[in-house]
């Protein structure tokens, strides 16, 4: 039974504590742009962040974000059947809190938004083995939509959400104890919670609590809209965490509407990660809200064996030289060193 205030309870509990420990800093657990912006929101839709109060939320969640069909230029028959199994599961889940499901809105908007994420993250082109993304850490996860295809299509991986704001972490708990898989919860459980790389399943945790990432274990980082919503010192603080948790080329996948929209900081976030250990490696060259809402960028944490593979040894330079003088002089140094 899924109990929001006794869950809202524990949050705060955890906050208070953390906080006490020395974990907790305010520029931390801040989310710069929606505390500026509270004051907007029409009634029904999420206004207040620092509450949670059911399932209810979950609907209004959903309402926020059908408002208006999604920008797509993906075929159909490429994300039709990951729509529909989103949709599957969301019926559920609404169903099962008593929730009226958005039928006739779903699949042109947040079931697309789910299947265009995974296809971005899974199939948009084939990658080496040792880059599949099998641990994968969800940041500032929203209601946690990303945990719909994820356990349904990757049973065996390791998914880990994070966020610092009590709504989202009440409605993304509510929403992982419907994922099919082991859920491991910080604020239920502090004391016994880690994060196990070879054991499959949910582990859900505050962003105070960054401590408890494995370092160099991640094989993907997923930033949905929400990395320019935050203030400059945590975006900043954030690339160093994602950069030491990532394995040598793992990915760094955001999603946004890039200098468009940066309500948090100023500073230029492509130049920053581009001089902080990533590269990057994807970018569609398409209109922004018009080909897809928020435009894809792919960063890798930069494989030192990438670069040293583009570099020529110091006996292949040497054979080159020999070449090369060889063709200088007419074929005379060969002549020589064959007598």
């Amino acid at each position: 039974m899924h109990q929001p205030q006794e869950l809202l309870r524990q949050f705060h509990e955890a906050l208070d504590r953390d906080r006490k420990a020395g974990y907790v800093k305010p520029w931390l657990v801040s989310w710069a742009y929606q505390d500026r912006q509270r004051p907007r929101y029409r009634a029904e839709l999420p206004q207040d962040f620092r509450e949670y109060r059911g399932p209810q939320e979950l609907a209004n969640w959903f309402a926020w974000m059908q408002e208006h069909p999604l920008p797509d230029y993906y075929p159909d028959d490429l994300l039709d059947g990951w729509v529909r199994l989103s949709r599957s599961r969301d019926e559920a889940i609404f169903q099962a809190h008593g929730l009226a499901f958005p039928a006739s809105t779903y699949d042109a908007t947040i079931g697309r938004y789910n299947a265009q994420d995974f296809f971005l993250a899974t199939g948009l082109y084939p990658v080496p083995e040792r880059q599949q993304p099998r641990m994968v850490l969800d940041f500032g996860a929203g209601y946690g939509r990303q945990a719909n295809l994820w356990p349904q299509l990757r049973p065996d991986s390791v998914f880990v959400s994070m966020d610092a704001i009590p709504k989202s972490y009440g409605l993304q708990h509510l929403y992982y104890t419907h994922a099919g898989v082991p859920l491991a919860e910080y604020v239920q459980h502090p004391q016994a919670f880690r994060i196990q790389p070879g054991q499959a399943g949910i582990y859900h945790l505050p962003t105070w609590r960054h401590d408890l990432l494995p370092e160099g274990q991640f094989d993907l980082i997923l930033c949905v809209q929400v990395l320019p919503e935050l203030g400059g010192r945590l975006v900043r603080e954030l690339v160093a965490l994602f950069h030491r948790i990532l394995k040598p080329g793992g990915a760094l996948l955001i999603r946004d509407h890039d200098r468009k929209w940066r309500p948090g900081f100023q500073f230029d976030l492509n130049r920053y990660l581009a001089g902080h250990g990533f590269t990057l490696e994807y970018r569609p060259h398409v209109v922004n809200m018009s080909d897809l809402m928020g435009i894809p960028r792919i960063w890798r944490k930069t494989d030192p064996a990438v670069p040293a593979s583009m570099q020529i040894g110091r006996d292949e330079l040497l054979r080159s030289w020999a070449k090369q003088l060889d063709a200088a002089t007419g074929g005379i140094a060969s002549r020589m060193l064959r007598r």
